[in-house]
């Protein structure tokens, strides 16, 4: 009231008497211009301060609890130097402290508050002592308020007037070197680092001078939580007029500090305790300078502290699965040239025509210190003519069996050997090529001559399994004729095709199923899959050597859909596996453990899936492996959280530009070849769907929380939708983009995208 109230000679002497010098003083110092007359006042109060100080220090002062306090001193005294004392005693303290106590109170205290039950919330030690036997009386042993209880305080066991006060023991000079050394390694100074240890082991923060004087803000927030504002007992609180009405207020928390005399429990430190994961901050918020607003609504801040903080399984377990698939990978298929151009390889090898040739070999160079595309596909990298049924691959395995229909077998007549060529690549003059119906070898079909044929090393008449016979004789078309595996045992058949020594078979070359029939010398040169059985590229199935894995049910159709999670497993080298160790090592680590394992590996899951997805449409024919869309998918997840957490952050425009930063930069550096950026664009988007229906949210208040359950569902159907639209365009519509390759890769210049081979054709 002296504070509100302008400062005169009438109230001068209830301040002095009232012992506010320290209110006289703060009003003085705050408002010299609006108080002139206090000073007399002042004066006053200091000449009454000293006579009554001087007469409280020897004892004689008419104020009992002055005088009550200097005889507790005296036997505190007497006790720690000549022993315990006397029950007696103690419990004519107790009798005149009560006493003192309804004397100089203003008003009958009602039965419900007892002198002797006052608890001092403030007091140090446990709330609970064990209660100790004095002469058949219980004395409790528990803190009580000074002036308002007994002494009993001072009888307790650990902390009483029994024993000596434990004196501290000085620490050891290796000790003091090792926090000086700690200090500096965290940046701080060693006064620095003293002072938040003294922090640290108190029950309470310090008491700060200008903090009586902080008038309360208010609240930012647009939500509020109502609590009944407790009221004093009267004992406490001297000259209240009469239990005053309980108002209805807003409780707010300050976050960022404590107020004075304002106890720390367990929850704050859960919540602010270095191994718990803020929500809305996290390691990217530190990062960045992400802060709290300085009052938060306790309803909000309870929701933060019931937040469980989850421990990170999921990321420990997908980074030692990448790094042991890597390490297997690399140890197994070795590693590709390092670079970012093309590789060359020539030399001299025997080819078909019997002679030795100079070939070049072309590989795509590997920056990522890794495995060769061939290797990748093999392995189980996204890759679409493995997945689906290509048109294009579809075409080139078409146009190479109408070629191969009109072949016949070319027979050396220097007797070096024979192959399966058209009549253009066999000479008139060195070679014999043996076409039906033309040449006297021709076999009958149902009573007239085939038109299709030879095959070197294969004809109906000499295979035993499978026969050719009614009603399964081979039929005419030469591409449609199985594999013999099993012939005649003579010599000579007297049929030249048959009796010559076969030079070539199919050999699988490329990453389109490209198929030769060549030496296997020059299809080992060229990294292929050479088949010693077959002897017509029609009888092997290109595709089903060049992805691996598990063989399609129709050797026809590729069906190997599971690509898409399986290269979300893979890495194209070594240092792509160290980024993606890296960004789970922090990012999703930090993510898992406010959400948890399962929400945070569904949407790590299906964010990759979805990318993966939109890669194999626009970008069928690369192979691309990685969890590019799932990490891209995860950065997504930090925008949602700061959408969550927008009216609890200081400055939350600030941080959403900083992020929205860091997120392009990453969208642009996808633009430099062999980065896939259809898997960030799509990954980023299905990641933000997913985010709303699976992280953890809070809510503002009840409108709030039905809005954010409805967000759920709304999401989860938009996500869904956009998934299926993918699936309709990669295997029921598929479409052919040619100007979306730049959204992946800028043609600076000319040669710049040249990697970029989106068109498969016949080489």
């Amino acid at each position: 009231n002296s504070c509100k109230t302008p400062l005169t000679g009438s109230n001068c002497n209830t301040i002095v008497h009232s012992k506010n010098l320290f209110i006289l003083k703060l009003v003085i110092w705050r408002k010299w211009t609006d108080f002139l007359p206090a000073t007399e006042c002042l004066q006053h109060a200091l000449r009454v301060e000293k006579v009554q100080g001087t007469a409280d220090w020897f004892g004689v002062s008419k104020d009992g609890d002055a005088t009550q306090k200097w005889q507790r001193k005296s036997l505190r005294h007497c006790s720690m130097r000549y022993g315990r004392l006397k029950p007696q005693v103690i419990r004519q303290m107790d009798l005149s402290s009560q006493d003192n106590i309804s004397l100089t109170s203003t008003e009958t205290p009602p039965p419900l508050y007892v002198p002797s039950s006052i608890v001092d919330p403030l007091a140090r030690g446990r709330a609970f002592r064990m209660v100790e036997e004095v002469d058949g009386y219980s004395v409790p042993q528990t803190p009580v308020t000074p002036g308002a209880a007994s002494l009993c305080s001072f009888t307790s066991s650990r902390s009483g007037l029994n024993r000596l006060p434990r004196r501290r023991k000085r620490e050891s000079v290796a000790k003091m070197s090792f926090r000086a050394a700690a200090a500096l390694v965290k940046g701080r100074s060693l006064r620095e680092n003293a002072t938040l240890r003294r922090m640290q082991r108190r029950s309470f923060t310090p008491a700060s001078f200008m903090e009586e004087d902080v008038v309360d803000l208010p609240d930012e927030l647009d939500t509020s939580f109502f609590a009944r504002v407790r009221t004093c007992p009267r004992l406490l609180c001297k000259g209240t007029p009469g239990p005053p009405k309980v108002p209805l207020r807003q409780e707010v928390v300050s976050v960022n500090g404590q107020r004075r005399g304002q106890r720390i429990v367990v929850p704050v430190k859960k919540l602010f305790a270095r191994e718990k994961r803020p929500y809305g901050l996290g390691m990217v918020g530190k990062l960045t300078n992400r802060t709290y607003r300085k009052r938060i609504d306790s309803y909000v801040k309870r929701q933060i502290e019931d937040m469980d903080d989850h421990r990170p399984f999921f990321t420990y377990w997908i980074t030692v699965v990448h790094l042991l698939i890597t390490i297997l990978a690399v140890c197994i298929y070795g590693i590709a040239p390092v670079g970012f151009s093309q590789h060359e390889t020539v030399d001299s090898v025997l080819r078909n025509k019997g002679v030795y040739e100079n070939v070049k070999f072309v590989q795509q160079e590997n920056f990522w210190v890794g495995p060769s595309s061939e290797a990748l596909i093999h392995l189980g990298a996204k890759y679409s003519p493995c997945m689906r049924q290509d048109q294009q691959v579809h075409d080139l395995i078409r146009d190479k069996r109408d070629i191969e229909r009109d072949s016949a077998c070319c027979v050396r007549n220097d007797r070096s050997g024979c192959l399966q060529t058209s009549e253009e690549e066999c000479s008139s003059t060195l070679a014999v090529w043996v076409k039906w119906p033309g040449h006297p070898s021709t076999p009958q079909l149902e009573g007239r001559d085939r038109q299709y044929g030879s095959v070197c090393h294969q004809d109906p008449r000499i295979c035993l399994e499978p026969a050719s016979v009614a009603p399964h004789e081979w039929p005419d078309d030469i591409t449609m004729w199985p594999v013999c595996t099993r012939y005649n045992t003579g010599n000579h058949t007297n049929l030249p095709h048959i009796d010559c020594t076969i030079t070539g078979r199919p050999c699988c070359i490329g990453t389109k199923g490209r198929c030769e029939i060549t030496s296997r010398e020059y299809c080992d040169f060229m990294k292929g899959y050479f088949h010693e059985e077959a002897t017509l590229c029609s009888q092997v199935h290109c595709m089903d050597d060049v992805c691996g894995l598990l063989p399609f049910l129709n050797p026809e159709i590729p069906d190997q859909f599971y690509r898409l999670w399986l290269s979300l497993f893979l890495h194209a080298g070594i240092l792509h596996c160290m980024v993606s160790v890296c960004f789970q090592m922090t990012i999703l680590r930090d993510l898992e453990k406010l959400a948890g394992w399962l929400r945070i590996s569904i949407v790590y899951i299906l964010s990759g899936i979805t990318g993966n997805l939109a890669s194999a449409i626009f970008l069928p024919y690369r192979a691309e492996v990685g969890p590019a869309g799932s990490q891209f998918g995860i950065l997504a997840c930090l925008f949602v959280e700061l959408f969550q957490s927008w009216q609890i952050l200081a400055q939350p425009w600030r941080a959403f530009i900083k992020l929205l930063c860091v997120v392009l930069f990453l969208f642009a550096f996808g633009l430099l070849p062999w980065i896939d950026n259809f898997a960030h664009i799509f990954g980023f988007i299905s990641g933000f769907f997913l985010s709303f229906a699976f992280l953890p949210y809070i809510s503002f208040g009840r409108m709030d929380m039905y809005r954010k359950r409805l967000q759920i569902i709304v999401f989860l159907v938009v996500f869904l939708g956009l998934f299926a639209g993918l699936v309709v365009l990669f295997y029921v519509y598929p479409i052919k983009c040619d100007w979306c390759e730049l959204l992946t890769c800028i043609p600076f210049t000319d040669k710049f995208c040249e990697k970029y081979d989106l068109n498969a054709h016949l080489h």
